[in-house]
């Protein structure tokens, strides 16, 4: 099956995050995740803060601290809801890899899909927090 036009610019978009984060300045990220709110349907703040995070993520992994901080300063210039948004898929995210989500987590994550309207994040939210309380039990 081929891939939609969104999901080729996604993915363009995820490998120039891995290409620019370390050290640079995100310009073809920033570029790509333009085009994905003006031609994709994806809410601008929501694009730039996530395209931002995940640079400031890719950099600080690289240790480059001070591209990290100026992609994080940039993630930070948007709307309180696109943060929120970014911050709940961020640990959405990680708890997918993991395999399990703290309880205090999978609360905030099924009030904020409540209140947004995100039956497909309340879905995965249940889904991570069934595992941890039912087939799962974390390690420490």
């Amino acid at each position: 099956m081929a891939e939609d036009y969104v999901t080729r610019q996604i993915r363009e978009l995820a490998q120039s995050v891995r290409r620019e984060g370390p050290g640079g300045e995100g310009t073809r990220s920033f570029q790509l995740a333009e085009h994905l709110a003006a031609e994709g349907g994806i809410h601008r703040g929501d694009i730039l803060t996530a395209t931002a995070t995940l640079l400031a993520m890719t950099a600080w992994c690289d240790g480059e601290a001070e591209a990290a901080r100026r992609f994080a300063e940039r993630a930070g210039e948007h709307d309180a809801d696109s943060r929120e948004l970014v911050t709940h898929l961020l640990r959405l995210e990680a708890a997918a890899d993991r395999g399990w989500l703290p309880a205090d987590q999978a609360e905030a994550l099924l009030d904020y899909a409540r209140r947004a309207r995100r039956g497909d994040l309340a879905t995965r939210t249940r889904a991570l927090a069934g595992v941890r309380r039912g087939r799962h039990r974390r390690e420490d």
